[in-house]
């Protein structure tokens, strides 16, 4: 067995995940997955730095910027639309915003909706790093902040509880990858890499096919409430969820630098977009 440590944000969108080693996916393909649950990028980016990780599933903005260890993407996932809510009422210039970096893409998602359907400019200072998906929705319960960006089930459990949809990244950059599965360049054609994404290739494949109930079950496994996994169900089954083609183009890449260029325009890659795009390690 070949042992692969793999660093995640906590979410439904790591279900082919959960799916993948409780059905045998990755034991048959002599794969021992530990997977790490982070709390923000920061964490993430410095394990990674470190070494103490072989994959990481995380936002695809994290290539654009310099690392110790040389990443390239190797899969593109959907965890659901990145949406962005608010306490009801109009955005106002003296609202606060959770981000987990006020220089992620996710930050960058939260801006561009805000300008682009809210017509509301945000400034730095309005920006609150808080981390992960997780910790941002459960600062927005506290009002601590006034909105934030969500992905299911995060997004269904805000709107139950008040709050107000304003716009989502399908409305202002709909190539964009939002999730893609990242491994060091001089791994990336290994066969063990190539047996990790085959399994993760087949288990949202079965997923997908089992639709809302099979997905729901995946998440309960693996210990989340029935209420939270029946609300991950229905953006997982959308457009920007499981059904997300794994292929990493230039388009979802191009998507997100763009983003970076808008909001941050010293942010450039350190080199060219098609470099950071790993080998096809399709069958």
């Amino acid at each position: 067995m070949t042992t692969l440590t793999v660093a995640v944000f906590p979410g439904a969108g790591d279900v082919h995940l959960y799916h993948a080693l409780d059905s045998g996916h990755f034991a048959r393909a002599g794969l021992d997955v530990r997977l790490v649950e982070v709390t923000s990028s920061d964490e993430q980016m410095a394990g990674w730095d470190e070494g103490r990780y072989d994959v990481m599933h995380t936002s695809p903005d994290h290539l654009l910027r310099p690392r110790k260890r040389d990443p390239v993407a190797v899969r593109a996932e959907g965890i659901g639309e990145l949406a962005v809510y608010r306490s009801p009422g109009a955005a106002t210039p003296r609202d606060r915003w959770a981000v987990d970096n006020a220089g992620s893409a996710f930050a960058f998602v939260l801006r561009a909706v805000l300008v682009d359907v809210a017509g509301t400019r945000v400034t730095d200072d309005q920006l609150t790093a808080v981390g992960g998906t997780l910790q941002r929705y459960q600062q927005l319960l506290t009002s601590t902040v006034d909105g934030t960006t969500l992905h299911p089930p995060f997004d269904v459990l805000a709107a139950d509880q008040g709050f107000a949809r304003v716009g989502g990244h399908l409305d202002v950059s709909p190539d964009l990858h939002t999730v893609v599965a990242i491994v060091p360049r001089d791994r990336a054609a290994d066969r063990h890499i190539r047996s990790y994404l085959e399994a993760c290739r087949s288990s949202a494949g079965e997923l997908l096919a089992s639709g809302a109930s099979g997905i729901e079950a995946a998440l309960v496994r693996h210990g989340w409430d029935t209420a939270r996994a029946k609300a991950a169900a229905p953006g997982l089954l959308g457009p920007a969820g499981l059904a997300t083609s794994p292929r990493v183009t230039l388009a979802g890449l191009e998507a997100v630098a763009s983003l970076r260029r808008r909001f941050d325009p010293d942010g450039q890659p350190p080199r060219s977009l098609e470099e950071l795009i790993g080998p096809d390690v399709r069958r």
